[in-house]
C-alpha cells in the first residue's frame, strides 16, 4: 500500500480570511473567491471581468462573472459556485437556460459560458456537462481539477514538490488567502490512512505563518498539525487511532425484554414487520439512505438493532454508532472507516490500496472504488440519536454531504439516520434546511406507535416473568398508560415486576398512579441528597464529557449513578438514562399526556360517589355493591375512572374517597377541578383541541370517535365501543367545564362558562344529612354518642367503624356538624348528662327518617316480622329498587335500632330466609 503516493486526487478549493464578525469573514472571502475567478478567466484569454452577482452563504460562495475575449472581443458569462458538496445537476442546467436566454438577445448569439463548479458537479451534473460540452463548443464545464490546473499555468499556484512524491497522501487543496494563493495536501499515516498531518506550500518561497494558522484553524485541516514544505525536512507521521476510535461507539442493546434503560436488542424486539421489510428492501438495493424518524421512546434504536440483525441474516453487516460522542466534522469519514474496516474482515468488501480517509470525499471515494464481493449482503451504516447532531452546523452539513454522496456510489452501501420529532428550539435555527436536505435525499419512514396486538405480545411477556396472569384491570392500565411506546410499557413494566417482587399485589399496583412521572419520582426518591444533586448537574448538561462531569460531581456519586444505571456512559460522555427523563430533570415536567380512556358515565360514577361520601368517605365494596343493587366487579368498573382521576385513595376491597376531598370546604368544586386538571393533560383533550382547528366550533361526537384510535394505538376496540369512549369522555368534558355536548356535537367551552352538571349537588357538610337510614347496626353509634357526652373531640367521617357511625349520627340528625368537619350533640340527643340513653328520644329520631314509622308499627303489631319486609317498607320509602341481599341487610339494621330504641323485637328462626 505504500507503494502509491496519492490515494484520493479530487482537488478542493478552500478560501481562507478573517474579519472582526462572521459575515465581515464571509464578506472577505466572497470577494478573495472573485479575484481568484478574475485570474483564471485571465488565463483563459478573457479581460474586464466585472461580478453581476456574489452572494456567500453557509453553503459555499457564489459569484456570476461578465468579461471580454482580448482577441474576439466575444463575451462571457461565468457561473461560479464553490460548494462543502458537489454541485447539482440542476445548477448547470439553470445556467445553461440562462446562457442561451443571453445568446438569443445578441443577434449573432456570440456568448461563451464556463460553468465552475467547486469540487466538481454531480455525477449526473458531469455526464450532462459532457453532453452540452459536445454540441456546444461555446460551453466548458470546469472542476477543482481542471481550475486547478489552470491556476497552475497562470502561475499561481505549484506543483507538488519533489520531496513530497514519496509520501502517501490524499486531499489535495487550493488555499486561497489575501496573502496569496496556495497547495496543500494531507499527508496519511499508512497504517489508518486517516490524516497525519498537512503540508502546504507556496509558488515560491515560504508560506506565511498568518497562512499556516488560517489553515490550521480552518475544518479542511480539522485540528491536525500543519507545516511548510519548504521550511523542514518531511517524513511521514503517524496520527494516533486509538484517540480516533475512542469518540466512535456502537449502539448497545438490552439483556432483557424489560430493560427500558437501553433500546431492545434483536432477540427482545417486537413487531414492526411492516416497517422491517420496508426498510430491508431499500437496503438491499444498495447506495440507499434512509431516515427513522419518530417521537422520543418509540423504539427508533431498537428498530437500528434490529435492521443490524436482519442485515446479518442478509450475509451483510450493519453498524448502528451513537452519534452523541460525535464532536467535529472529522467524525463522520471515521465513522465510515470504522464501518468499512469490519466489513472488509467479514469479506463484504475488499478496500483498494489507495484508501483514504482523511476527509469525507476521500472516504467516499474509497468505498466507490473498493471491490464489493457480490456473493456477500450489503453494508449498512446507521447513525442514531442523531437530534444531537443538528446542535452543530458544520457537523450537520457533513452528514449532509455524506447522504448527498451516498447515492452516487453504485455499491451496496446504505446508510440510516435515526432521529426524534418531538424537538424544540432548533427547528427554527439553520440546520432545519441541511435535516430538510437530509430527508429530501432519503426515504423517510415515520415510524408509529406500537398497536393492539403488539402489546398484546408484550403483556403475555410480562406474564411469563411474573410467573401469573395479569389481573383485567392492571392489564388495561398497562395498555392504556404506556400509549403504544415501547419505552414507556417497559418502564412501566419493570415497576410491576419490582414491586410484586417486594410483596406488592396487582390490586395495589392498579390504584396507583401508573404514569411515567410518578415513576421518575419514584427514582429519585431512593438517591440521598448527593446522587440527587449530582443528576440534576449531569443531565443539565448532558451528555457531558467524563472529564468535565468529575469536575462538578464527585467521582462516588457518578459510579453511583452509574451502578444505578439512572446514567449512561457513551463513549468519553455522561448522558441520561432517556432523554425525556433528562427534560424531567431540567423542567420538571414531560412531554407525555394522561391516556386513559373513560369508560362510565360521569352520572353512574357520581351515584357511586354519593353513596361512599354516606357511608363515612370509606366503604366495602360488597356494600356498596348491596346498596347499589349491582355486583363487585360493577362497582370496581365504577371506581376505576376516579381511581384515575386521583379522587380515590387505595385500600383492599374497599372504595375510599382521598383525605383532600374530604377535607374540601366544597368537594363538587374540588371534584371538578380535580377532573378538568386530569382532562386538559389527557390525549382526549388535544384530540378534541385539534378537531376545533380543524373542523370548525362545532365537533360531530362521530369524528371525536373516529379519531379516538388514533390517540390511542395500544387500545383495540369495535367502531361502536369508540363511540361509546367518546359520548363517555364529551359527558365528563361537560362536567369539567372543558366542552358541552350540543346535541350530537362538541363545543369547547369558555373559562367563564358556568358548569352544566353536578355530580354531587352541594357541599360535604350539608350532603351527610343525605342518604339512606339505617344501613349500619346501632352499637358503634351508640358508643360514639357516648364519647361526644364524654367531651371527646370527632371529625366527621374518616375510615373504619367509626366514621361510618359518625354518618348514621348525622342521618338521624341527632348532632351537627361545623364548618371544619367536627361533630357535636345537638338538642336532640336522645342520652342524659350522664351518658345514659333514653330509648323513647331515640324512637322519636327514629320516626323522623323515612319508612322508619311505618317499619316500627309492623314490629309492634308483628315482633316477629321478617327482615325483608321490613327493608321493603324502607325501600319504598325512599323510592329505590334493591336486590334481595341488600333488602335484607336494611331490615336488619331497622330491627337493630328498634330494639334499643325500646321496641319488642323477636328474632324467629323458623321465619329467617
Amino acid at each position: 500500500m505504500q507503494n502509491s503516493s496519492v490515494t484520493i486526487q479530487e482537488t478542493q478549493m478552500v478560501i481562507l480570511a478573517d474579519g472582526e464578525t462572521p459575515s465581515a469573514a464571509a464578506n472577505a472571502r466572497g470577494h478573495l473567491f472573485e479575484k481568484f475567478i478574475a485570474k483564471v478567466l485571465e488565463r483563459l484569454g478573457y479581460e474586464e471581468p466585472r461580478t453581476e452577482n456574489l452572494n456567500v452563504t453557509s453553503d459555499g460562495i457564489e459569484i456570476d462573472v461578465t468579461a471580454v475575449h482580448r482577441l474576439t472581443r466575444r463575451q462571457a458569462i461565468a457561473e461560479c459556485k464553490a460548494y462543502s458538496s458537489p454541485v447539482s445537476a440542476k445548477e448547470l442546467v439553470a445556467f445553461y437556460g440562462k446562457l442561451n436566454t443571453e445568446r438569443l438577445v445578441l443577434d449573432d448569439g456570440g456568448i461563451d459560458g464556463f460553468f465552475f463548479a467547486l469540487p466538481r458537479t454531480t455525477q449526473q451534473g458531469a455526464e450532462k456537462a459532457r453532453t452540452i460540452e459536445e454540441r456546444d463548443p461555446h460551453f466548458r464545464y470546469l472542476n477543482a481539477d481542471a481550475t486547478s490546473q489552470i491556476a497552475q499555468e497562470a502561475g499561481l499556484t505549484s506543483p507538488t514538490p519533489e520531496v513530497l512524491r514519496s509520501l502517501i497522501s490524499s486531499d489535495p487543496a487550493i488555499i486561497v488567502t489575501e496573502h496569496g494563493v496556495f497547495s496543500c495536501l494531507k499527508s496519511l499515516d499508512p497504517d489508518t490512512r486517516t490524516t497525519a498531518e498537512i503540508i502546504v506550500w507556496a509558488y515560491t518561497g515560504q508560506v506565511p505563518t498568518v497562512v499556516i494558522d488560517l489553515i490550521r484553524q480552518s475544518g479542511y485541516a480539522a485540528g491536525a498539525r500543519v507545516r511548510d514544505a519548504r521550511a523542514e525536512s518531511v517524513s511521514p507521521v503517524s496520527s494516533s487511532p486509538a484517540q480516533d476510535e475512542s469518540i466512535i461507539v456502537e449502539v448497545r442493546g438490552s439483556e432483557s425484554d424489560f430493560e427500558y434503560q437501553l433500546p431492545a436488542s434483536p432477540q427482545y424486539f417486537v413487531g414492526r414487520r411492516k416497517v422491517i421489510s420496508e426498510v430491508e428492501a431499500i437496503i438491499s438495493r444498495g447506495s440507499g439512505v434512509v431516515v427513522i424518524n419518530a417521537q422520543s421512546g418509540w423504539g427508533k434504536s431498537s428498530l437500528a438493532l434490529r435492521l443490524k440483525d436482519s442485515t446479518r441474516k442478509l450475509g451483510g453487516l450493519c453498524v448502528v454508532f451513537d452519534t452523541r460522542t460525535a464532536a467535529s466534522q472529522e467524525y463522520v469519514a471515521r465513522a465510515l472507516r470504522k464501518a468499512a474496516t469490519q466489513a472488509q474482515k467479514n469479506k463484504i468488501l475488499t478496500l483498494p490500496e489507495s484508501s483514504s480517509w482523511a476527509s469525507l470525499a476521500s472516504a467516499l471515494e474509497t468505498l466507490k472504488t473498493a471491490e464489493w464481493n457480490l456473493d456477500s449482503g450489503p453494508l449498512v451504516i446507521f447513525f442514531d440519536q442523531f437530534e444531537n447532531i443538528f446542535n452543530d452546523e458544520l457537523l450537520t452539513r457533513e452528514f449532509r454531504n455524506l447522504a448527498l454522496g451516498i447515492h452516487e456510489l453504485d455499491s451496496a452501501l446504505s446508510v440510516g439516520f435515526a432521529w426524534k420529532t418531538d424537538l424544540v428550539g432548533w427547528t427554527e435555527a439553520h440546520p432545519y434546511r441541511l435535516r430538510d436536505e437530509i430527508r429530501s435525499s432519503a426515504h423517510v419512514i415515520q415510524l408509529p406507535p406500537l398497536g393492539p396486538a403488539e402489546v398484546d405480545t408484550l403483556l403475555r411477556k410480562l406474564e411469563q416473568q411474573l410467573g401469573a396472569k395479569l389481573v383485567r384491570d392492571l392489564k388495561e392500565r398497562l395498555r392504556e398508560y404506556s400509549q403504544g411506546l415501547p419505552w414507556l410499557f417497559k418502564k412501566l413494566a419493570g415497576h410491576v415486576l419490582r414491586e410484586v417482587s417486594d410483596g406488592a399485589t396487582q390490586s395495589q399496583l392498579v390504584s396507583e398512579a401508573l404514569n411515567v412521572q410518578s415513576l421518575f419520582e419514584k427514582d429519585l426518591s431512593e438517591l440521598g441528597p448527593n446522587e440527587r444533586e449530582g443528576i440534576y448537574q449531569i443531565a443539565r448538561y448532558a451528555p457531558v464529557p467524563v472529564s468535565e462531569a468529575m469536575e462538578i460531581v464527585p467521582a462516588e456519586v457518578v459510579q453511583t449513578l452509574l451502578n444505578r444505571r439512572l446514567i449512561v456512559q457513551v463513549g468519553e460522555k455522561l448522558d441520561t438514562y432517556w432523554d425525556i427523563f433528562r427534560d424531567f430533570l431540567v423542567h420538571g415536567t414531560i412531554p407525555i399526556e394522561e391516556s386513559f380512556i373513560l369508560r362510565v358515565s360521569p352520572t353512574s360514577v357520581g351515584r357511586l360517589v354519593r353513596e361512599v361520601i354516606d357511608l363515612g368517605g370509606n366503604a366495602a365494596v360488597s356494600d356498596l355493591a348491596s346498596i347499589l343493587a349491582t355486583s363487585e366487579t360493577v362497582v370496581y368498573n365504577l371506581s376505576r375512572d376516579l381511581r384515575m382521576f386521583g379522587v380515590l385513595a387505595y385500600e383492599p376491597t374497599r372504595i375510599r374517597l382521598v383525605d383532600e376531598f374530604l377535607a374540601a370546604i366544597d368537594s363538587e368544586d374540588y371534584l371538578r377541578r380535580r377532573v378538568a386538571k386530569s382532562l386538559r393533560r389527557h390525549r382526549a383533550h388535544s384530540t378534541i383541541t385539534r378537531l376545533v382547528e380543524q373542523q370548525g366550533s362545532e365537533v360531530p361526537l362521530s369524528s371525536f370517535a373516529h379519531a379516538l384510535p388514533r390517540a390511542f394505538p395500544a387500545v383495540a376496540a369495535s367502531e361502536k365501543t369508540w363511540g361509546l369512549y367518546a359520548k363517555s369522555f364529551a359527558q365528563w368534558f361537560e362536567y369539567a367545564g372543558i366542552a358541552r355536548l350540543k346535541s350530537q356535537s362538541l363545543v369547547l367551552m369558555d373559562e367563564t362558562e358556568p358548569p352544566t352538571m353536578d355530580l354531587l349537588a352541594g357541599n360535604l357538610p350539608r350532603r351527610w344529612s343525605r342518604g339512606v337510614f339505617p344501613k349500619k347496626t346501632p352499637g358503634p353509634a351508640i358508643t360514639l354518642l357516648k364519647r361526644l357526652r364524654a367531651g371527646t373531640e370527632v371529625k366527621l367521617g374518616g375510615s373504619g367503624v367509626e366514621g361510618r357511625a359518625s354518618h348514621e349520627l348525622v342521618l338521624l340528625g341527632i348532632v351537627d356538624v361545623d364548618s371544619d368537619g367536627r361533630i357535636r350533640l345537638n338538642d336532640k340527643s336522645p342520652l342524659t348528662s350522664s351518658g345514659e340513653l333514653i330509648p323513647d328520644k331515640l324512637l322519636d329520631c327514629l320516626l323522623q327518617k323515612p319508612g322508619m314509622a311505618d317499619a316500627i308499627s309492623l314490629l309492634r303489631s308483628d315482633p316477629t316480622a321478617r327482615a325483608e319486609d321490613l327493608g321493603e317498607i324502607i325501600a319504598r320509602a325512599y323510592e329505590v329498587q334493591w336486590a334481595q341481599a341488600t333488602v335484607e341487610l336494611v331490615g336488619k339494621q331497622v330491627r337493630g335500632w328498634a330494639k334499643i330504641a325500646g321496641v319488642k323485637v323477636v328474632v324467629d328462626t323458623r321465619r329467617r330466609t
